[in-house]
């Protein structure tokens, strides 16, 4: 094989190991995106569920208060009751009586459901509050996982381009300016080996010629389909 070619295939092996560890944190990024999203999702529940109580714990102070007025007004009627002199008064008055004992009777009903909703409310909250806290907790630990990792791929990444480039001095500018030319549009599959006389990259046979010259001279051979730099799988020599 030529020697050049044997170079460019290391510098292939380091550009698609880079890819992967680059894929990698691309995979954990989108990963700690989703858990901070879920965290954020349930802070905006936890608000939304606070607001409700709110209003609820509002509506109960406008209605206890209400309710308040009505007992008043009722003690106010009865102690009135006794001192009407006229039967027409005596139904007035009882007509008012019961007009506001049915408004306790409702305001004291609504009272009551509006302090079961606020508690089941207030039971959901602090269960939302616990799942936030444990969300937290998870989005803790991946974080520290996740930069440890990501310092382990930096650090790799570094040391295989440190590598890439020493090695790229010592091959031909010609060759190396075809490769990086066709590994624009090959994604990493810029040399692709020759198998059951196929090029392994576009996957159409390879004429005779094509396969003598491979076997027979130490010249870079492209496939005449797609342009890829061909070399002889060990099977096939």
């Amino acid at each position: 094989m030529n020697s050049d070619l044997k170079k460019l295939l290391d510098i292939q092996s380091f550009d698609k190991q880079v890819a992967d560890l680059e894929l990698e944190l691309n995979k954990i990024q989108q990963k700690e995106e989703r858990i901070v999203g879920v965290v954020e999702a349930k802070l905006v529940q936890i608000d939304e569920v606070k607001e409700e109580i709110e209003e609820l714990e509002k509506d109960l102070k406008f209605k206890e208060d209400l309710l308040k007025e009505t007992i008043e007004n009722l003690n106010k009627l009865e102690v009135k009751l006794n001192s009407v002199s006229t039967e027409k008064q005596l139904q007035a008055v009882s007509t008012e009586i019961d007009i506001a004992k049915t408004n306790k009777s409702v305001l004291e009903e609504k009272i009551e459901s509006l302090k079961e909703q606020i508690d089941q409310k207030k039971k959901g909250l602090r269960e939302l509050e616990d799942r936030h806290e444990q969300l937290e907790k998870t989005l803790r630990d991946y974080q520290e996982r996740f930069a440890k990792r990501r310092e382990e791929i930096n650090k790799e990444i570094e040391r295989i381009l440190k590598t890439k480039e020493e090695l790229l001095p010592t091959i031909d500018k010609k060759i190396l300016k075809k490769y990086e030319k066709i590994n624009r549009w090959a994604k990493g599959t810029a040399i692709v080996p020759v198998k059951k006389e196929a090029c392994y990259g576009c996957f159409m046979k390879l004429t005779p010629q094509v396969l003598a010259l491979l076997q027979d001279t130490d010249e870079i051979v492209y496939c005449p389909n797609c342009g890829r730099m061909l070399y002889l799988d060990e099977s096939e020599e």
